[in-house]
């Protein structure tokens, strides 16, 4: 699909990200920016990886001219005004699976790729509240992503590593099975929130049941 992709509910990201004291975002993602991302001036378009509506964006910056790439995440908060924050991040992997995690405490925000922390930083002011829909893709991204989930606490990184282990192959090639049409209508009669039916308030689960897999650009 040549376009984002939502996932969830609209109010998942809110319940179990956005207002309770913490919580964490997950999913496997495969991509590779389009060589063709339109310019702006010396620089080209920011490219989301990862978005809950406009309150937080997990983007690739190609670069330009006199600009080199990068990866960053931006927050909305509430201060004085509402305002847009940067947190600057490892550059994100492309052409190889990434366990992508992004765990919320507070303010604090802690991002890991493959079980490891690559950037760990906390907003100056709180994170803005609303009702939005998780969003993977981008018309310049090309790939796949697997498995999405959100849960109401924050994780740790042993929960995550154990996740991994559980999930994917050595090389953090997640496990999938069946075929994907008949794991998503599995998934969906069993899961009337959709997606995030994985959603806990406890641990990470000791498997990890149905894989949901969509190719997104």
């Amino acid at each position: 699909m040549n376009k984002p992709t939502n996932v969830g509910g609209p109010t998942d990201a809110r319940e179990l990200f956005l207002a309770p004291a913490g919580g964490t975002l997950m999913s496997y993602i495969f991509c590779a920016v389009n060589s063709k991302t339109p310019s702006i001036g010396s620089k080209q378009e920011p490219i989301s990886i990862i978005r809950i509506g406009n309150v937080m964006r997990l983007e690739l910056l190609p670069g330009g001219v006199s600009m080199p790439p990068k990866t960053r995440l931006m927050v909305q908060t509430q201060g004085p005004t509402i305002r847009e924050e940067e947190i600057q991040v490892a550059d994100f992997p492309q052409q190889t699976w990434v366990h992508l995690v992004i765990v919320r405490e507070g303010r604090r925000f802690t991002i890991y790729y493959n079980g490891k922390v690559v950037t760990s930083q906390r907003t100056t002011y709180v994170p803005a509240i609303n009702s939005s829909r998780v969003t993977i893709g981008h018309q310049n991204l090309q790939g796949q992503f697997v498995y999405p989930r959100l849960a109401g606490i924050p994780y740790r990184i042993e929960d995550i590593q154990t996740e991994l282990s559980q999930s994917s192959d050595t090389r953090h090639k997640p496990y999938t099975s069946g075929d994907v049409m008949d794991g998503l209508q599995r998934l969906f009669q069993g899961c009337p929130n959709g997606v995030f039916c994985f959603s806990t308030s406890g641990k990470p689960a000791s498997s990890p049941l149905q894989m949901w897999q969509t190719p997104y650009a």
